[in-house]
Parts: C-alpha cells; structure tokens; sequence
C-alpha cells in the first residue's frame, strides 16, 4: 500500500479540479477514487506518479513539468472526479505502465455518475436523479464568474478553512454560498418565491364552447 491518505488525496486533488475540499469531501467519493486511481496506475507506479505531481503543481510551470506517461495519469484523474468514469488512456501511456487491466474506460460505480462534478460547473444535474425540484427551471442560473475573479476569491479565503478534521468547526451559515454543494437556486430562493405553473390559457373555440355551455 502507498503511504498516501485520503486527506492528502483530496488536498491535491483540489488543484487539478479547481474545487474545493469542502467539495470534494461532499461528493462521498474520494476513498474510491483513491483506490480506483492507484489500481490503474499500480501501486509502485501510483506512488512514483504521486510525488512528480506533487511536485509539478508547486513548480512555476505546472503539470507542464510531468512525463506524458505522468501527464495521462494526471488527465485520467481528473477526468474521474468530474465524471465518476476512469477513461481509456494514450496506448504509449498505458503500455508504460505495463498495466494488466483491459484499456477501456469504466465506471468507478453507480454513484459516481451522479457525483461527478461536471454537473456542479453548471448548477446542473444528472438525468434521472438529484432532481432540483418542482418550479426551479423558472430560476435563472447564476453566472460563470470569471477566472481571475474566481482566484482572486479562492486566495482571500481563508487556509484550510473548509478541511475535514479542523480544530474548530465552522458553523453553516459562515460557509459561502457558492461553496456549498447542491443546486444553488435551492438555497437562494425561497420555495415561496418560485413561480409556480399555471394552466395553458384555452384558445378561442374552447372559450367560446365554455361561454356557450355557460
């Protein structure tokens, strides 16, 4: 076994996916997504992989510094936090690492798919589950904030203030808004404020047949 935890896991795995730890954490999956990385990659392999990340992101020039074999792996985790599926890898890549499972992507699990992130980078939802509620659609999503002020946001924060295992915890309403998980119009708008549907209105035979009738 690699000697790398959960918390370290998530603690990188925040700078390739630009969510939070708090985020993360939420999604239930990171124990799996752990495992799921490391039987791919292998374990030796996992654990060499893991150091020249963390070594590149805190290198001036990013992931540009990682091996192309390293560089898939790096794409290939990312890619499972956001859709819950480890994907095919580059054929150079995959024969590298010597890997004995079949190169084809997959599902981690059921649940995976409904906690990828790519649904949270659009307030949006997976098809068939995690529904917003009834009357929702009527509320507009909140605008994509742009890069520089979303780093400028992330950099007043303060360290370590959303991490599991704080010293002290943090009540929910001095959490932001943006920073918690689940369609935000839940949150913003009251169930009372939401319009709700209203009969299509009847063309003019029909009212005329009522008016008749009546």
């Amino acid at each position: 076994m690699t000697g790398i935890s959960e918390q370290e896991f998530v603690r990188t795995c925040v700078r390739l996916t630009g969510f939070t730890e708090y985020d993360l954490y939420g999604t239930g999956m990171a124990g799996l997504f752990l495992g799921t990385a490391r039987d791919q990659v292998g374990e030796d392999r996992f654990a060499v992989f893991w150091a020249a990340l963390k070594k590149a992101l805190d290198d001036p020039q990013g992931l540009k510094t990682l091996t192309p074999t390293h560089l898939e792996a790096a794409r290939a985790l990312t890619y499972l936090w956001y859709t819950g599926a480890w994907p095919r890898l580059a054929p150079a890549a995959h024969a590298e690492l010597r890997r004995q499972q079949a190169n084809t992507e997959f599902m981690a699990a059921p649940a995976a798919y409904t906690e990828g992130l790519v649904w949270r980078t659009f307030h949006g939802h997976p098809a068939g589950a995690k529904a917003p509620g009834f009357g929702t659609w009527a509320a507009k999503p909140p605008d994509v904030p742009a890069t520089g002020e979303a780093q400028e946001e992330q950099a007043e924060e303060p360290a370590g203030a959303y991490r599991v295992g704080m010293e002290e915890p943090v009540a929910l309403d001095e959490v932001p808004h943006d920073l918690l998980p689940a369609f935000r119009a839940s949150r913003d708008i009251a169930p009372s404020e939401v319009p709700t549907a209203r009969a299509p209105e009847a063309d003019g035979a029909a009212q005329q047949q009522k008016e008749v009738r009546a």
